[in-house]
């Protein structure tokens, strides 16, 4: 082996020992857009911006910018020290990066070395710390070396917002995995009274592990800080064999049908040093209770801003879109006037061939803007922008307003009557094309707008399916609490005196899925993400299990906020199906 490979390690020893590693958070640049050059060592970034790194690029010279940018940092890694038995057996380095918004691809001298994420669906990819291995036939010892990392970042906030970043030595517990066990394959057992918890503990390292297994189950919230003592605990000595997978295992008797945080983990006694996962895991939750806390007039609620949409006139207006236009679809920009006389946009795209076809309604999630979609060319889609979200910001602009607490102190004022009649308003417009099929209208949306799914279901009988995906807002405060974000919206309105908790509870009583989701009468599908921190899936449930009509889920173990795309396509074919089943 060549000692020059070989020298520094005694340095990154050292470093890993007093302060985790060789601190890279200086010196990093950035430049707005997307090259593929930029990620080769040669590239000349003497005349890109410097950045300062864990925080929002926002707040580091790209102010209200979405889209891509690059990273680009170069160090030196000396090579005067003495040999290091640690890259004999590991041939790495170990690159954090931190947390990064929300999607990245990292290069080391021009070589990838770690991708996270889908611009075409972040979900919650912003919350992942990014963790990837650097081979030791990389590096330039004592020359330039340069990390350059591509990110895209959807909305909001972007970039490397959050360390550590540092590069260090592997030791025993960067090579040891803990895999929790999934129950029937989905993170769901089917019994809440009593289930076997299993993990596989895999030692990768070249040497034999003793240690203490250790498992701890607690509650369903997300906020760590917040959660109560444990539910149940076990510990066990135990050794790993050397490049083996050794199984372990729990019994869990839950509480109560629901959801827990389960975690298993391995360590050798000393503090920092351990292999650990945490999941959330579901038992039984078509069983769990979250009873609806429905207003006495909720009925009269919805019935008197139904009466007072129909007074506004909706001005439908289309203008041809060639821009989205395909040979299989015609697109246009259409206009209408909502609740309010509020004047809100989405995009029609229509099947040439003839019809009357189904039609789906499309509704956005919290901030994003909808555009067509390129993947159905044989129902009518509308994707609506409701007030203040993406086209439709004439009247109510969407910057700087935070649509969860606006008017919350007054049920008649609040954001959301507004936006679920927005919903309703597109149906009316669906509604009124020769080209749709009336009896046959559908609704699909995530986060926000699986939300507004299950509330326009709820509030009109027109729709004949409902396709919620990963849904907001339900069993609204006990979410709020028990969630970073969205809770920390109205965390920071309590704290400002902004808002009244006990009125703004009662306001969004009218509000919830929870208590409108009893009203569906049509067929619903849902895709939860087991590990969402954002719309737990206790949450999803609480809904879900209101449901009388015909209904049924998919639960994606490891997804959060956001689902594999293999979930659309079956949500699509379900959907084709029950509007075959209306023709």
């Amino acid at each position: 082996m060549n000692t020059k490979n070989i020298f520094a390690w005694i340095l990154f020893g050292l470093l890993a020992q007093e302060i985790s590693g060789m601190p890279i958070k200086e010196g990093w640049r950035i430049q707005k857009g997307d090259d593929p050059a930029w990620s080769q060592p040669n590239f000349d970034d003497s005349a890109w911006k410097s950045i300062t790194v864990g925080q929002p690029w926002e707040k580091g010279g790209l102010p209200k910018y979405d889209g891509y940018a690059w990273y680009r940092l170069k160090l030196t890694i000396p090579s005067t020290l003495d040999e290091k038995a640690l890259a004999k057996k590991h041939q790495k380095l170990l690159l954090n990066l931190g947390k990064i918004d929300d999607v990245d691809t990292t290069f080391f001298n021009g070589v990838k070395v770690g991708a996270t994420g889908d611009p075409r669906n972040p979900g919650n990819t912003w919350t992942q710390e990014r963790k990837y291995t650097i081979p030791l036939n990389l590096i330039r010892w004592d020359n330039d070396n340069v990390i350059a990392v591509k990110v895209f970042d959807s909305d909001g906030n972007g970039g490397l917002h959050k360390g550590p970043y540092t590069l260090s030595a592997p030791d025993w517990h960067h090579f040891t995995k803990v895999k929790i066990g999934l129950g029937r394959g989905d993170g769901i057992y089917p019994n809440s009274k009593s289930a076997k918890l299993t993990a596989i503990i895999k030692n990768e390292s070249l040497e034999t592990l003793t240690g203490t297994v250790s498992w701890q189950v607690h509650d369903e919230t997300w906020r760590i800080e917040n959660r109560g003592p444990a539910l149940s605990t076990k510990k066990t000595e135990l050794s790993l064999k050397a490049n083996h997978d050794t199984p372990v295992g729990h019994q869990f008797s839950p509480p109560a049908p629901g959801f827990y945080h389960v975690t298993c983990s391995f360590s050798k006694g000393k503090i920092g040093e351990i292999a650990s996962q945490t999941m959330l895991i579901g038992f039984a939750p078509e069983e769990a209770e979250r009873l609806p806390d429905t207003p006495e007039d909720m009925e009269n609620f919805w019935s008197d801003a139904k009466a007072e949409l129909a007074m506004v006139k909706p001005e439908f207006k289309m203008s041809p879109s060639p821009k989205h236009s395909t040979s299989e679809v015609n697109c246009h920009l259409v206009e209408m006037r909502s609740l309010g006389d509020i004047l809100i946009r989405g995009w029609l795209q229509v099947p040439k061939k003839d019809g009357p076809h189904p039609a789906l309604l499309r509704v956005p999630g919290y901030r994003s803007n909808m555009q067509p979609i390129t993947l159905i060319n044989d129902m009518v889609v509308l994707s609506l922008n409701i007030r203040g979200h993406g086209n439709s910001q004439d009247d109510i602009s969407g910057k700087d307003v935070e649509f969860l607490v606006a008017g919350a102190d007054k049920a008649q004022e609040y954001f959301y009557r507004g936006a679920f009649m927005d919903c309703l308003r597109g149906l009316d417009f669906m509604e009124s094309r020769s080209e749709v099929d009336a009896q046959r209208l559908g609704i699909t949306g995530g986060s926000q707008g699986g939300m507004l799914s299950l509330a326009t279901a709820a509030l009109d009988s027109r729709i004949i399916l409902c396709a919620p995906d990963i849904p907001f807002v339900i069993d609204s405060f006990r979410a709020f609490d028990t969630t970073e974000w969205p809770g920390s919206i109205f965390r920071n309105g309590f704290k400002q005196n902004l808002i009244d908790r006990s009125t703004a509870r009662n306001v969004l009583r009218y509000f919830d899925p929870k208590n409108l989701a009893g009203q569906i009468k049509c067929p619903v599908f849902m895709g939860v993400g087991l590990q969402d921190p954002v719309t737990p899936a206790p949450t999803n449930f609480a809904a879900y299990n209101q449901i009388t009509a015909p209904k049924d889920y998919r639960v994606y173990p490891f997804a959060g906020h956001g689902l594999p795309g293999k979930h659309y396509f079956e949500q699509l074919a379900w959907i084709r199906k029950q509007f075959a089943q209306k023709r």
